[in-house]
């Protein structure tokens, strides 16, 4: 569920940016260069989508490459000791 979630995420980093300068630029008023207002129906959706991609591929394979094991650690998985249970790890 968390990687769902982190993936929902990186894949939303450039919508919520480009909406937030979509934002401050209306707060701003106009800019001497008339009262042209940038409507969200404007957007450059297949930009911010294909940039949305490329952060969600780049987040994954770091994420990835932080959870990787180094060559000669094992896993050891969850277990119950004195009837509580222990997280899973890493040994060398």
């Amino acid at each position: 569920m968390r990687g769902i979630v982190q993936g929902i995420l990186l894949f939303l980093i450039p919508f919520a940016l480009y909406f937030a300068w979509l934002f401050l630029m209306r707060r701003a008023g106009p800019d001497g260069e008339g009262d042209r207002v940038i409507a969200w129906r404007d957007a450059p959706w297949l930009v911010l989508t294909v940039a949305g991609v490329i952060v969600l591929a780049v987040g994954l394979l770091w994420f990835a490459e932080q959870r990787s094991m180094q060559p000669g650690e094992r896993y050891v998985p969850a277990r119950l000791e004195d009837g509580r249970v222990t997280d899973s790890d890493r040994r060398p």
